[in-house]
């Protein structure tokens, strides 16, 4: 990424992905698995970090097997120890001339620490095999969120499905559990990597919830359709309202997500008609199987049907919605980052839409070159039908994601825009001199300007709080759960929801969260929208390939194993396709179990 080439590399490169697993089966050799390290940190002690482990010790056997000399320690050139020369794991040193035993080397001393999307068992079965076998000096560390701890507490290390490895629960002590704050903790990191947990030398991660479909059960459970987000709006909470066929509020609604990304064709009208012809008929398997889901049928004993009341002033049962993760590794040498998903469907069909607030956070990030790849999952081709995406995605969908972070990196750089005009503007000011009674009179207006934004503030603030019957808040699971309030999701929910309630949710894009914002951060925000600044950076029309430089990588592709073409070559078509039309500049990447990616 603009440098000399190293050793085969960008020089500028910060970070290296090792793709150990890049399917989500049938294949049971190919499941989800990555490894992860910082450039900056060699080949130390405990410098790779897992993402998932669905295949894990015969992985990297099998690289080892493809790159290391097979002579080793036979002659004096190739003595032992020996220092890898090519391969993903080129520059380690190895002690072993079997493959199998260099690869039980690299699990027990180089990985320390497993971040685990999901507890699927594409996504965890090599961790949790390999972990009884080759136990090393210390516990092995397993992160996620705490729903996905619970999990493994409950249902894998439980003496039934495997035996109690952890540190809990008078287990073995194989492993400890390390519990995420979602959104990133507030006490941890200071600036640009505040709410970053160092994982590893050199890393240090943030996660964030995403939805990965419903469970098919009708049952009353707290998963992410209780949001902990304020101001969320769950089609599961809508289809009270509407009704189990979808119709009411004033107008005919399919019970879609309140998000409407085939809005999001500014960049080229083209895209738009495309995606809306998709969404159309996506929309119609998705009402089939939906009135499956939200009709008459009886619940099991003790719960009602999925998104209906349990009686007067009885609790509400809503639709379980499965939850994943998405992380953000950051190199924490030059800041440095990438995005890696677990599986994840989109938010035009998800019951609770959860992606927005990734491509929020996101979004500076790719508008300062900071954030240089996005894993993403895209199981199927396009040919496969929405009711039996079972929360993964597809091309279509993809490109409805990428479109969404596309509008909020053109959001990201108008206030960059702004804020850099202010500080020049201030800088100008400042510079010049300013006479006795030139200082009285802006002290002045610079008060009144002040108590005209906070009450700009307050209006609306009071406005979002009361206005819209359809938000309902939540208590936070963690101290950074905020208000979105974005530009572009607010618009595009506007554009999806009858005229009197669109025009309560025009609100101006905000892409510092409003509970952090400080009074200076709201004041130089208030003033103007860019519309209203003549000449300004911000106004004109949008930017072509808003995420240039920006690489998209595909995993947990599905093979269809029918003797067609790989579907990954079918997914990367679609996209390419896609792209041409869009221009949104990001580069498509098929993963390989065995690539090894710098970034």
């Amino acid at each position: 990424m603009g440098g000399e080439s190293v050793d085969g590399r960008d020089a500028a490169a910060a970070l290296q992905v090792i793709v150990l697993g890049s399917g989500g089966g049938p294949l049971e050799s190919n499941t989800t698995a990555f490894l992860v390290r910082s450039l900056s940190s060699g080949w130390r002690k405990g410098s790779i970090i897992a993402l998932d482990a669905g295949v894990q010790l015969s992985a990297i056997t099998r690289i080892l097997r493809e790159t290391q000399p097979p002579d080793l320690g036979q002659t004096d050139e190739l003595a032992l120890p020996h220092t890898l020369a090519s391969g993903p794991f080129k520059g380690l040193e190895i002690p072993f001339a079997s493959a199998e035993a260099n690869a039980a080397h690299i699990h027990r001393n180089l990985v320390d620490t497993y971040l685990i999307t999901h507890p699927h068992l594409d996504h965890i079965s090599g961790f949790v095999i390999n972990t009884a076998g080759l136990p090393g000096s210390r516990p092995k560390r397993l992160a996620g969120l705490p729903s996905t701890i619970a999990a493994f507490k409950t249902h894998i290390f439980n003496n039934v499905i495997w035996p109690n490895l952890s540190d809990e629960n008078n287990g073995a002590g194989l492993v400890t559990y390390m519990r995420l704050v979602e959104g990133g903790s507030p006490a941890l990191g200071e600036g640009e990597g505040k709410g970053y947990m160092e994982i590893s030398d050199d890393l240090a991660v943030k996660v964030w919830g995403v939805s990965h479909g419903h469970c098919i059960e009708k049952h009353s459970h707290r998963g992410s359709d209780g949001s902990s987000r304020y101001g969320s709006m769950d089609a599961s909470a809508m289809s009270m309202a509407m009704g189990p066929m979808g119709v009411g509020m004033g107008g005919n609604m399919p019970l879609m997500s309140p998000r409407n990304p085939v809005q999001h064709s500014s960049f080229n009208p083209n895209l738009g008609v495309i995606l809306q012809q998709q969404q159309h008929r996506d929309q119609m398997h998705l009402a089939s199987s939906q009135q499956g889901v939200l009709a008459g049928s009886s619940a099991p004993s003790g719960g009602q049907r999925a998104g209906s009341a349990s009686g007067a002033g009885g609790s509400t049962e809503t639709v379980c919605v499965y939850d994943s993760s998405a992380y953000f590794i950051r190199d924490m040498v030059t800041g440095r980052e990438i995005l890696m998903f677990g599986d994840v469907e989109p938010d035009s069909i998800s019951l609770s839409p959860r992606n927005q607030q990734i491509w929020q956070e996101a979004a500076p990030k790719v508008a300062t070159g900071k954030l240089a790849a996005v894993f993403i999952e895209c199981s199927y081709d396009d040919s496969q039908s929405v009711d039996r995406l079972f929360g993964h995605l597809a091309p279509r969908f993809v490109m409805q994601e990428m479109a969404s972070l596309a509008e909020e990196v053109a959001a990201a750089r108008r206030q960059q825009a702004w804020q850099q005009e202010a500080r020049d503007a201030a800088g100008s000011q400042a510079k010049a001199p300013v006479s006795g009674l030139d200082k009285r009179k802006r002290k002045r207006e610079e008060g009144d300007s002040r108590i005209l934004t906070r009450r700009r503030a307050a209006a609306r603030m009071a406005v979002s709080a009361t206005s819209s019957p359809l938000f309902t808040v939540d208590d936070p699971v963690s101290p950074t759960t905020v208000r979105p309030n974005r530009e572009s999701s607010t618009l595009s929910q506007a554009q999806s929801l009858p005229d009197e309630q669109s025009s309560m949710l025009s609100t101006p894009h905000l892409a510092t969260p409003t509970a952090e914002l400080s009074l200076q951060d709201v004041e130089m925000s208030a003033p103007a929208t860019p519309a209203s600044v003549p000449g300004s950076a911000a106004s004109g029309p949008p930017v072509p390939f808003p995420l240039k430089g920006l690489k998209v990588v595909l995993i947990h592709l599905k093979e269809k194993l029918d003797g067609g073409p790989p579907v990954g070559d079918v997914i990367l078509s679609e996209l390419e396709e896609y792209e041409r039309e869009a221009q949104l500049g990001c580069e498509f990447i098929i993963s390989h179990s065995g690539d090894s990616m710098f970034f």
